[in-house]
């Protein structure tokens, strides 16, 4: 039953669990449940049961969610679950393996930003007008105005952040937001 911290930098370890949707799945929950047990996560997310556990557990060892509590259950005791930080981070640039790997969490993240884009758009134009955005944009940037992305980046995670709670009596939408901001190597000419 370990504190929470508020950044997490993964290991390679930690970052090559991340390729599986399940698992990217179940860490992101706890941002509206906070906190939750395999079964609860399980029906949040119209999984299977068995699957959630497995998934929970190797999440466990790999020290991404901890136990923060333990209930009485309808059968035996339930362990409850949290997120082990509220954010995660990969340190890019520390190895070439682990570079790598990053970059394979990352695009197993921009997998499921696609899906989650293309479930929006089935839904049709009345379910997207005005509740939509996708976008890209390159541009040059001084290290201040680098400082300063990433600031209001930041800003828009923890306002999402806060809105995730669990809120009793409100239907509102849930929301996915995906964002990456990367160097690309070139110089302005």
């Amino acid at each position: 039953m370990s504190a929470r911290s508020e950044t997490l930098v993964l290991s390679q370890r930690q970052t090559g669990l991340l390729i599986s949707p399940a698992r990217l799945e179940i860490l992101e929950a706890f941002g509206a449940l906070e906190r939750a047990s395999a079964r609860e996560l399980a029906a949040h997310l119209g999984r299977p049961p068995g699957a959630v556990y497995h998934h929970v557990r190797m999440l466990t060892q790999a020290g991404l969610i901890v136990e923060v509590d333990v209930r009485r259950g309808s059968r035996r005791p339930e362990v409850v679950y949290a997120a082990a930080a509220s954010r995660l981070a990969v340190a890019a640039g520390a190895s070439p393996s682990g570079d790598r790997q990053a970059l394979r969490t990352l695009q197993a993240v921009l997998r499921q930003a696609g899906r989650d884009a293309g479930a929006a758009i089935a839904r049709g134009p009345a379910a997207l007008k005005g509740r939509f955005y996708g976008g890209q944009v390159s541009s040059a940037l001084t290290p201040r105005e680098v400082k300063h992305v990433i600031a209001l980046l930041a800003e828009i995670e923890a306002l999402l952040r806060r809105a995730t709670r669990k809120r009793s009596g409100r239907t509102d939408d849930i929301y996915r937001w995906t964002s990456v901001f990367v160097p690309l190597g070139r110089q302005r000419s």
